[in-house]
């Protein structure tokens, strides 16, 4: 019986490192490629009207959020709980996400042609409503079928990027045909995310988006406040600051977000074993791992990146150097929410509804009131510091209401620490030893060196042909198998 226990755990151990390389492989290469699409861009515009093309995808991502009324988490929890109703789940999603879209769009469009001087570009910006009703983050990782979505996403990157390239060479100017370019690669992924969808599991559930929304009025209010603040901050800089400001801000969280991007990835790698464990494993190990593996995931970048911040700026051009000291805020703010995230999904996950949605509203609220604070000033590196003192408190809140969690932050940040002193040493040195010209290609490769065998000597010497055996048996979360090719 044993023996048998250790294969299945070994099995879904290596459904675990199948997911993991397939997000860390695809997901590297879109980030990869949507910061060179926004090189191009920021090369092309220059700081000010990049803050403008930023607002105008602010606004996008704000209604997009809206539009969703925060239920995604609610149905990738369902989904999770029945898989085998994961079509009829997700098909609800999408036409509550459209019919709001639309309901939101049409009136802000009306608003843009009214007031804006730029209507065309936030009306085109404004439609991606349409194919964001089609987005399956969550969702499809929530029935087991992460795969199908990364290569959706990699597909719009990689057009978008060619697209891009195309208006950069032919002497790149127009915001519309900017907008438009971004429009199209959505709706590319949206008709491919129709085809997945149609792939699912077809039960039929009796369970509908709007009953769901109703009986979780709280958790809906406070995910929608957060996804609001996470994807309208740099609409809110450019309304508040002004349009240099928002340009010189957008960078650093572009550039902050890429450098995330494992991270990233963990979060939705885990957020399905998190749902599950409280069901079918033990939910108290899945969250220490997962704050475990967040830490190791986050902190040696931000103490990496915090060395190159400038020259990595620099490469939007020389006018986006004043954005570094934004990046090394950036940077640790997006740390520490993202270790949030699994204080916060464990909450979400043993139904404390009204603890996970306090732990959402709040710094969403505090970080809406110190941007206003700020209005009228023009320092992107203050819009950077209410971004870390919300996020600060996000991570506060999510352990505070989690005791035992809070016990083994030290335990589990500890070894993330040292990969990270050693990350930064290393970074520093190669610096002061490489030649200018060569300096950034050299402090990177320094970093991601030292990094990766710190992360070998602290944490996968002699585990490496088990990540994710842990995960697996401490969620109990069993991986879809992997049908037969015909």
């Amino acid at each position: 019986m044993k023996a048998t226990a250790d294969q299945n755990e070994g099995g879904h151990g290596r459904g675990v490192r199948r997911t993991l390389l397939t997000l860390g492989a695809g997901v590297l290469l879109q980030r990869v490629l949507q910061l060179l699409t926004f090189v191009c861009i920021g090369h092309a515009l220059g700081a000010e009207r990049l803050g403008v093309y930023a607002m105008g995808l602010g606004l996008a991502a704000l209604l997009c959020v809206l539009s969703g009324a925060g239920v995604r988490n609610l149905l990738a929890r369902e989904v999770a709980a029945t898989p085998d109703a994961a079509q009829s789940l997700v098909r609800a999603a999408v036409r509550q996400r459209l019919v709001f879209g639309l309901l939101l769009a049409v009136p802000t469009a009306i608003a843009v042609f009214t007031w804006s001087s730029r209507p065309w570009f936030f009306t085109v910006c404004l439609l991606q409503v349409v194919p964001a009703a089609f987005d399956l983050k969550s969702l499809l990782d929530a029935s087991g079928r992460t795969a199908a979505e990364v290569v959706l996403e990699t597909t719009a990157a990689v057009l978008q990027l060619s697209l891009v390239l195309i208006w950069y060479l032919a002497g790149g100017n127009d915001l519309v045909v900017l907008a438009g370019i971004a429009l199209a690669c959505r709706a590319v992924y949206a008709s491919g995310a129709i085809l997945a969808i149609a792939r699912l599991p077809r039960r039929p559930s009796r369970l509908h988006t709007a009953d769901l929304a109703r009986r979780s009025v709280g958790v809906t209010l406070g995910q929608t406040a957060h996804e609001v603040m996470a994807a309208a901050d740099v609409w809110l800089v450019a309304l508040l600051l002004g349009d240099a400001t928002a340009g010189l801000y957008a960078v650093a969280v572009r550039v902050a977000l890429a450098a995330m991007v494992p991270s990233a990835q963990l979060a939705r790698l885990l957020l399905p074993h998190l749902l599950r464990s409280v069901a079918a494993g033990d939910p108290a190990r899945t969250a220490r791992t997962a704050l475990r593996a967040t830490a190791l995931a986050t902190l040696p970048l931000v103490a990496g990146g915090a060395i190159v911040a400038e020259p990595l700026c620099a490469i939007f051009g020389p006018e986006f150097v004043h954005a570094a000291d934004a990046l090394r805020l950036v940077l640790l703010a997006l740390a520490l929410q993202h270790l949030g995230w699994q204080a916060s999904h464990s909450l979400f996950a043993s139904r404390r509804d009204t603890a996970y949605a306090g732990g959402l509203l709040w710094p969403a609220l505090l970080h809406a009131g110190l941007l206003g604070l700020l209005a009228g000033r023009s320092a992107p590196v203050e819009a950077a510091a209410a971004m870390l003192c919300a996020h600060t408190l996000y991570l506060g809140l999510g352990l505070a209401m989690q005791p035992g969690l809070l016990r083994q932050l030290p335990r589990a940040v500890a070894p993330a620490l040292l990969v990270a002193l050693a990350t930064g040493l290393a970074t520093a040195g190669a610096g002061l030893a490489a030649p200018p010209a060569l300096s950034l290609v050299v402090q990177l490769a320094a970093g991601a060196t030292t990094f990766t065998a710190a992360l070998w000597l602290v944490e996968l010497r002699g585990r490496i042909d088990r990540i994710g055996d842990g995960l697996a048996a401490a969620s109990g979360l069993v991986q879809p198998p992997t049908p037969p090719r015909r």
